[in-house]
């Protein structure tokens, strides 16, 4: 690999890594209202399900390239649909000081990656554009793949300590934070079926 792809690979694991999409969305949502304690295996359950979901295309890609395409697309409005709903869940909660709000579990966040279409799409582009044309062996698509999946938990752990630091002000402003979180969750929706 040359300098200028591995530059231009960092540069978009990054980026996509970072940006807002429905599990940095939901880390940030959860630790704000719930707080780390609370949220911690929710949180596990994000970065150990992009971690699942990172095995499973590596696999898919080196054994079967044209397996991904169809699947792609069904997930694409199995995940728009789930998108909408937790937006609308997002956009409806509240800071999570009574004991009757639900603590957030480890399912739901592994389940969410399951559906997250923005990792397929960028699992993917990984693989097809950078990967597969530069390493060969499938234990070295793994190891690239384990560094995949540390920046994006990295990325998940970053939004969850932002929901941390903002707790006081998101109690304060629960309403339109959580407002702007649900728009930009049916913006990542849009695109996705947009694409």
């Amino acid at each position: 690999m040359t300098i200028s792809t591995f530059t231009a690979l960092i540069g978009y694991m990054l980026t996509s890594s970072f940006t807002p999409g429905p599990g940095n969305i939901l880390a940030l949502n959860t630790t704000s209202t719930f707080g780390w304690k609370k949220s911690r295996h929710m949180i596990i359950g994000i970065c150990f399900g992009y971690a699942f979901v990172q095995f499973i295309c590596t696999i898919a890609f080196y054994q079967l390239n044209t397996f991904l395409s169809p699947l792609l697309e069904i997930l694409k409005y199995i995940g728009c649909i789930y998108m909408i709903w937790l937006a609308y869940q997002i956009f409806r909660s509240k800071p999570g000081n009574d004991t009757s709000c639900k603590e957030p579990t480890f399912q739901e966040g592994f389940l969410l990656q399951l559906v997250n279409v923005k990792i397929y799409f960028y699992i993917t582009t990984l693989l097809t554009a950078y990967f597969i044309p530069n390493i060969p062996s499938l234990s070295g698509l793994f190891l690239a793949g384990i560094g995949a999946v540390s920046i994006g938990s990295i990325a998940a752990l970053t939004w969850s300590f932002l929901g941390v630091t903002l707790q006081s002000y998101y109690h304060k402003h629960y309403k339109w934070i959580n407002l702007i979180l649900a728009v930009f969750l049916l913006y990542c929706a849009w695109n996705i079926i947009m694409e």
